[in-house]
């Protein structure tokens, strides 16, 4: 009796062991991906890219901001339209701020403090000419996916927008 109880105990014991390797998972679930592809821009190219331009039309409408007699609309991940309106009842579009990765503004006296990307930059503007003052680089973290992905990518390599396949 005792030694059959042993022998049960070690079949239990062996036949557990031997089931264990039976059963593997295997990854059933969908492969996802991400339906936005990342605009990358170098480090040099987003250093040197802030400039004006222009009048071109919005595409993607963001905050607005109010400064004296002039409005600056962002228009995400581009830059900010400005406006003189110094007649409040016919603003005129004067010009664009090309920003490759912006997405706010802030001025104080006569310098406009903007995040481009993952930099923290310093502009004054006159006369139509960009001078940048002073730039913070890496002061914000990488920009994610529209659907909440971030991508690993080397410090040379910055996303400044997203396209939808």
């Amino acid at each position: 009796m005792k030694n059959l109880k042993k022998l049960m105990y070690f079949c239990a014991f062996f036949a557990t062991v031997m089931l264990q390797s039976c059963f593997y998972h295997v990854d059933d679930s969908p492969q996802r991906y991400s339906g936005y592809e990342p605009v990358y821009l170098s480090r040099q190219q987003l250093e040197s890219s802030i400039k004006m331009s222009g009048v071109r039309s919005m595409t993607k409408a963001g905050k607005i901001y109010v400064k004296d007699s002039y409005i600056f609309i962002t228009d995400e991940n581009k830059g900010f339209h400005i406006y003189d309106n110094s007649n409040p009842n016919a603003p005129k579009l004067t010009g664009f701020l090309e920003v490759p990765g912006a997405t706010d503004m802030a001025i104080k006296n006569n310098t406009i403090y903007i995040n481009q990307a993952v930099d923290l930059v310093a502009v004054s503007i006159n006369n139509n000419s960009v001078t940048v003052q002073k730039r913070i680089p890496n002061t914000f973290p990488q920009k994610i996916s529209p659907e909440g992905w971030s991508y690993g990518n080397s410090d040379n390599q910055i996303i400044v927008d997203w396209i939808k396949h």
